[in-house]
């Protein structure tokens, strides 16, 4: 499987890759009394699994399925189910409406997804992850707490800023450059509000944005943190931890995030944030997780699953709830290529891993939907030939990375799976000029990425609540 990693980015390696394929065991829900015994045809079904931060299963985690109505007074329970051990639960639904979906069990917080709307005998796959209280004592008198629960809070100062280029980068290359691409569409990210308050907030963080576009990235950070100290709107926040991503403070951008997210629960971009703050500091499962969350407050916004595409792209292993999020991205916008393209991409990495020749022909038909959408898509064309070469069509496969070459000449990655192609066809004299063209432009790539992180300076951070030398984010 072809990722954007270091070991693809050095042209003369061996590419690999794999994705477990997880096997799900779902638990029969509980028949209410008014339900009757017997199983229920063409209703809607709501299956998933009950997860931690950290992606470990929470068996016993009880679920409750709740006809949501805005005119009414409280939401009336129409199923219930208990997660198996391992996480796995299934209710069924007694038809089209909307609904609510709620997860609970001792020592966690309580997640609640709204408007979940079932209009069709349709089973719905949803990956609920619960985060651990402050303490580890269960909630007393069953009460619900539906907010999320953060540890950490803003404690550090900005001191100052260095030479990133001078500084040793943490994780694989192709992780180090997607997390470099989050933090900037993390930035780019539009706020809901169309105008400021003209508050003090406001005056701060508009402030916050002149100095940066000036080049004094410190000071405008310390007045984006002003600007959360006068008005901690999702604004503010959302601007200052953006500053911190983008200069390559992870850790304090993490608290940012996270403080944000608590106070402001229904902004998906601050779930965003907090998404590609865990990426850059090496948390990739929990990156993963927290975007799944910002796709499940706004479906209809393509944006979360971009995020999540392009952390699968880099990763060698399937990341969770992946498939859960990228399938539904595929359901809900079929005329999106980039929709097509991701879930087929989950889809290529699992039967990588199972051989399952049901899941490759799967991921084949997305990937020729979407070249269908986008004629022009190169990375399709590259993960097409992949997968033609691991079923043994080595014309075929060759055809498509000449494709790839042809759509996108700027491409390393292409040049380099062509050569590879060139070789096998036993065409050695084309199978050099690819690679060494391959090697030419990775040379080109590496110095563009070069010049980019000298411009981009880095933040150097102080704890505040306790004696500590400067961290170097």
């Amino acid at each position: 499987m072809l990722s954007f990693s270091d070991v693809e980015h050095r042209c003369r390696s061996v590419l690999t890759a794999a994705a477990v394929a997880a096997v799900w065991s779902l638990l029969p829900q509980e028949v209410l009394p008014w339900q009757g015994a017997g199983a229920k045809q063409d209703v809607p079904v709501v299956e998933g699994k009950v997860l931690s931060a950290a992606g470990t299963p929470i068996p016993g985690a009880s679920l409750e399925l709740a006809a949501e109505n805005p005119d009414a007074q409280k939401e009336v329970v129409v199923a219930k189910a208990t997660a198996d051990q391992a996480g796995n639960f299934t209710l069924d639904a007694p038809g089209r409406g909307r609904y609510a979906l709620r997860a609970a069990a001792d020592g966690f917080a309580d997640y609640v997804v709204h408007d979940l709307t079932l209009d069709r005998a349709e089973r719905r796959r949803l990956d609920l992850v619960l985060r651990v209280l402050p303490t580890a004592e269960p909630k007393a008198n069953g009460a619900r707490d539906l907010s999320v629960q953060f540890s950490d809070t803003p404690n550090f100062t900005v001191a100052g800023i260095t030479d990133r280029s001078n500084m040793g980068l943490h994780g694989s290359d192709a992780n180090v450059r997607t997390s470099d691409t989050l933090a900037k569409e993390t930035a780019a990210l539009q706020s809901a509000e169309k105008s400021p308050k003209a508050g003090a907030g406001d005056t701060h963080r508009l402030a916050g944005d002149a100095k940066e576009k000036n080049g004094d990235p410190v000071g405008a950070a310390k007045e984006y943190e002003a600007a959360v100290e006068a008005d901690p709107s999702e604004q503010n926040y959302f601007a200052w931890g953006s500053e911190l991503l983008l200069h390559h403070a992870g850790r304090p951008a993490y608290q940012v995030f996270s403080t944000g997210a608590k106070a402001h629960p229904d902004s998906p971009r601050m779930l965003a944030g907090l998404a590609a703050a865990y990426y850059s500091i090496g948390q990739y499962n929990q990156a993963a997780l927290e975007i799944c969350r910002a796709s499940e407050l706004n479906p209809a916004d393509p944006a979360p699953y971009l995020f999540l595409g392009k952390m699968e792209q880099a990763a060698a292993d399937l990341l969770p709830c992946s498939e859960t999020a990228l399938s539904r991205f595929a359901a809900d916008q079929p005329a999106d290529p980039q929709a097509n393209f991701l879930y087929g991409l989950v889809l290529w990495k699992e039967a990588r891993k199972t051989q399952d020749a049901g899941q490759l022909a799967h991921a084949e038909r997305l990937f020729r939907r979407a070249l269908e959408l986008k004629p022009d898509f190169a990375e399709v064309y590259l993960q097409l030939g992949m997968l033609y070469n691991a079923r043994g069509e080595k014309d075929a496969a060759l055809g498509a990375f000449e494709k790839a070459v042809r759509v996108d000449p700027r491409s390393s990655r292409a040049h380099y799976q062509l050569s590879l192609a060139y070789r096998r066809s036993g065409d050695a004299a084309k199978a050099d000029q690819e690679m060494k063209t391959c090697d030419e432009l990775k040379r080109s790539e590496d110095a563009a990425l070069e010049k980019e992180r000298r411009e981009l300076r880095q933040f150097v951070t102080i704890l505040k609540k306790k004696e500590s030398s400067p961290t170097r984010e």
